[in-house]
């Protein structure tokens, strides 16, 4: 999963990776390294040293979008050695996959081939298969904020709920609290981008605090639409979704305008 518009991955031969500006991705985190097997034929007892030749320096993976990664730099288990008492040798195959920033999220197929070669055990060519799953990387992004409006206090220790939906409501201490119809308030929206059709997690705070001229108000109760637990990306990848909240309002409110912040967290 990109975390930068360019970097690689490079398998070695221990099918050990290593990653520049790239991150595993949740269901992603297989990797290893390539085998091939070369059995020879007319051998002697006389053990025999296999010669193994990448026929490509360099290949190109693509995906159905038409984007493009490159897979080169290969490596492959040197000295190889083959007898009667033992015809095959299993090389390791490992390689660099560099992407940019026009690699698209997909999933990548491509091969190299491969051609071994001993003095008596013949000549062999095989062709490799190279596949990769490139995530989207996932972000959040607030197109409009959690607001609970103008709000008359005439005596205060009162409830006011903000729906995600955007529906306001008073919801204890109906006589402490007006609701100021002319500034109604909003609900928060977020929107997601990430890996299409993929599903994520979204954590909402307890709770968060509003300062202002007066006491601190207390904002809890955080909920959510759609409220699935997991809800999935669209097939481009992205997700709306609302957050509403309850704010505590104390007794003789001083007026005023209070603010605060509060953390909204999406994971794959």
């Amino acid at each position: 999963m990109p975390t930068a518009t360019s970097g690689n991955a490079v398998v070695a031969l221990n099918g050990n990776i290593t990653r520049t500006g790239l991150t595993a991705a949740p269901s992603g985190t297989l990797h290893y390294a390539g085998q091939v097997n070369f059995t020879g034929s007319g051998l002697s007892a006389v053990a025999d040293v296999v010669n193994m030749t990448f026929l490509n320096s360099s290949v190109t993976l693509s995906d159905v979008t038409g984007g493009t990664v490159t897979v080169n730099n290969f490596t492959i288990t040197p000295n190889l050695q083959i007898s009667i008492a033992n015809p095959t040798a299993v090389a390791a195959v490992g390689g660099t996959m560099t992407f940019t920033s026009a690699s698209t999220p997909g999933n990548y197929t491509g091969s190299v081939q491969i051609r071994g070669n001993s003095l008596l055990g013949g000549t062999a060519t095989v062709t490799l298969p190279i596949t990769l799953t490139l995530w989207r990387t996932l972000g959040v992004t607030q197109t409009r904020a959690l607001h609970f409006g103008a709000l008359e206090v005439t005596g205060g220790n009162s409830v006011v709920v903000m729906s995600p939906g955007g529906a306001r409501h008073i919801a204890s201490g109906t006589s402490g609290v007006r609701l100021v119809a002319s500034v109604p308030g909003t609900s928060a929206m977020f929107t997601v981008t990430g890996n299409p059709n993929t599903p994520v997690t979204i954590t909402l705070p307890a709770s968060a605090t509003l300062s202002g001229p007066g006491a601190a108000m207390t904002v809890n109760n955080f909920a959510r639409t759609p409220a699935a637990p997991t809800p999935n990306l669209d097939a481009s990848g992205n997700l709306t979704f609302n957050v509403g909240a309850s704010l505590a309002v104390n007794a003789s409110q001083a007026t005023g305008t209070y603010n605060g912040t509060y953390t909204v967290t999406v994971n794959y």
